[in-house]
């Protein structure tokens, strides 16, 4: 049996674990003891490491002593980290992007000057800034464009750094403080302000051997807190996606779009040198002049994976080997025409971290049953039924397939009311038919 490493602790690598235990041993390391990975790393006669997630030297130790032949390295921090690189250094089939290619996630100014290269149609207006003078003229340039300001730190934030105008900063005088207090962090540090655009934002992740392109169906993420969208930013309280290709906004030739920037940059990599193989995550809005790009990473989603995990035909595994072996193809990776959703479950005082854990109870049996998988992110196992979260981060996800948005919707729901108990909130409009509503 393949001995196959994945790294992280969260829902994301939960959902690895559950789709490779089917044909592979499982390995993992990751930061805490989640739920379902062990379990999924047992049954298939795998081991586990609790210990540095994001740490090159503690990832390779564990890999060379258990003989590991494939890594699948999915995580921002690890990846940043260059997890990808000493394993590759050291024999180990290790997909996912170089810390150098994967530098379009956790160098966001690094990123937007790339589009701005290769694809400057589909470019919003940005400036970057390193000084509070520059910083100055630039929200001036802004404010005689008449455009709203988005301000994005330079590096990884996990989806909680990114400021919006007016939402987050109502004025400009806000985006400078804000964007200020960015830059003193550091002698080095630099800001993104880009122009804030109107229209519906979603992601499409391309999975890639490097020059190869298959899209998986797009996805919408609600990044929200609270019901309605309001509330602060978070890393995704749920997403889902629709029994095709695209969303019910978009049309063929937005897809075409997407197509065409996430192959140029793929192409761009690949002329640099860059060795860039797994998922290609592109950010995208939907506006009155077409699309435009927002921002890449350079891995699954978390939740927008679960999503397309569920609906993909075939195995993860291999869909893993056509990456390595460079065959990747729209013959040999495809998804069913079924909707997905998926909705997370968090603690109250989420996304800051609780000063106390919350002990709650999941019947998975029971939510199995109704054809919705659970998967557990921040939180350790009490008993059969009993877990707690940790400190911070979103706690477990529940997913589900079904012919319409709203059939997966409704009955997550109505599973958290029936075999969820405790503390934890989520956000029951996920996927409803108000909230598809207003993406028309």
């Amino acid at each position: 049996m393949v001995k196959f490493l994945i790294v992280g602790s969260g829902g994301r690598e939960a959902s690895f674990a559950m789709h490779l235990m089917k044909d592979v041993e499982v390995y993992a390391v990751m930061g805490h003891e989640n739920p379902l990975i062990i379990d999924c790393v047992l049954q298939s006669g795998g081991e586990y490491l609790v210990g540095d997630a994001d740490s090159p030297d503690t990832i390779l130790k564990f890999a060379m002593q258990h003989s590991i032949a494939y890594a699948f390295v999915n995580a921002d921090q690890p990846l940043a980290n260059g997890v990808v690189d000493t394993l590759l250094q050291n024999g180990i089939k290790a997909i996912g992007g170089t810390q150098a290619a994967t530098r379009i996630e956790w160098d966001k100014i690094y990123a937007i000057d790339m589009m701005h290269r290769v694809c400057p149609e589909f470019t919003p207006f940005y400036l970057v800034v390193s000084d509070h003078t520059s910083l100055s003229e630039a929200l001036d340039r802004f404010k005689s464009h008449n455009l709203q300001v988005v301000v994005k730190p330079q590096g990884l934030t996990g989806g909680k750094g990114v400021k919006v105008m007016p939402v987050h900063l109502p004025t400009y005088d806000d985006c400078y403080q804000y964007a200020a207090s960015l830059l003193d962090k550091g002698p080095d540090e630099s800001v993104l302000l880009v122009e804030r655009l109107e229209g519906i934002e979603f992601t499409i992740m391309g999975i890639t051997d490097g020059r190869n392109l298959v899209m998986a169906p797009a996805s919408y993420d609600y990044p929200f807190r609270y019901e309605g969208d309001v509330g602060p930013g978070t890393g995704g309280m749920g997403c889902f996606t629709a029994p095709s290709d695209r969303l019910p906004f978009m049309t063929d030739g937005d897809l075409a779009d997407c197509r065409v920037i996430m192959q140029r940059v793929i192409d761009d990599m690949r002329h640099a040198g860059l060795s860039f193989m797994g998922v290609l995550n592109g950010g995208f809005f939907k506006t009155v002049d077409g699309i435009r790009f927002m921002e890449f990473n350079g891995r699954f989603g978390d939740p927008e994976g679960l999503n397309v995990l569920s609906v993909l035909d075939g195995s993860l595994y291999d869909v893993l080997l056509h990456i390595w072996n460079g065959t990747v193809s729209g013959d040999v990776i495809t998804f069913a025409k079924k909707a997905s959703v998926t909705k997370y479950l968090v603690a109250e005082e989420y996304p800051e971290s609780s000063s106390t854990a919350t002990d709650f109870t999941v019947d998975v049996n029971a939510i199995k049953e109704m054809g919705i998988q659970t998967y557990f992110a921040s939180c350790i196992r009490i008993d059969d039924t009993t877990y707690r979260t940790l400190k911070k981060s979103r706690v477990v996800a529940l997913g589900a397939a079904s012919d319409t948005i709203q059939e997966a919707s409704d009955i997550i729901n109505k599973a958290i009311s029936l075999h969820i108990h405790g503390s934890l909130e989520y956000r029951s409009d996920i996927g409803s038919t108000e909230s598809l509503q207003r993406l028309h």
